[in-house]
């Protein structure tokens, strides 16, 4: 145990927790990755939560232009599909410049053994890479 700590010591940063952090490696994850195309039927509830519907269903679509609630409600169904340790999910888009390439937005919530988090975003539309910092809630 004490030889795997001094690989992920660095990595692990002491005002995080666990639990958050493989949580926003599977946000990132979620987002940078496209998923299949395959037009799935409504009523196949299980595939839309299957690795058939895993990531963004259309990369090149998802951007600003879309309109904020298009671009929120995406995302939070996305999330509340594959990340189940999130509760009360919520994206609040931030007003950005409009010369830079990015969205930026809020993914805010509660995690499963009760700690709220707040997690600034910004993602790249120019290569579709998502960065995120913590906020202290």
């Amino acid at each position: 145990m004490v030889f795997l700590r001094t690989f992920l010591s660095d990595q692990n940063n002491s005002d995080e927790s666990d639990l958050l952090t493989s949580v926003k490696y599977n946000l990132k994850q979620l987002v940078e990755n496209e998923a299949p195309l395959v037009v799935l039927e409504a009523g196949l509830n299980e595939c839309q939560r299957s690795i058939l519907a895993y990531g963004v269903e259309d990369i090149q679509s998802l951007n600003y232009q879309l309109g904020k609630n298009v671009f929120t409600s995406r995302i939070k169904q996305l999330i509340n599909n594959f990340e189940h340790r999130i509760e009360n999910v919520e994206i609040i888009i931030l007003n950005t410049d409009d010369k830079t390439n990015a969205i930026s937005f809020i993914i805010s919530g509660d995690l499963v053994n009760g700690q709220e988090f707040q997690l600034n975003s910004q993602l790249n539309i120019s290569d579709f890479s998502l960065s995120m910092e913590n906020d202290v809630v």
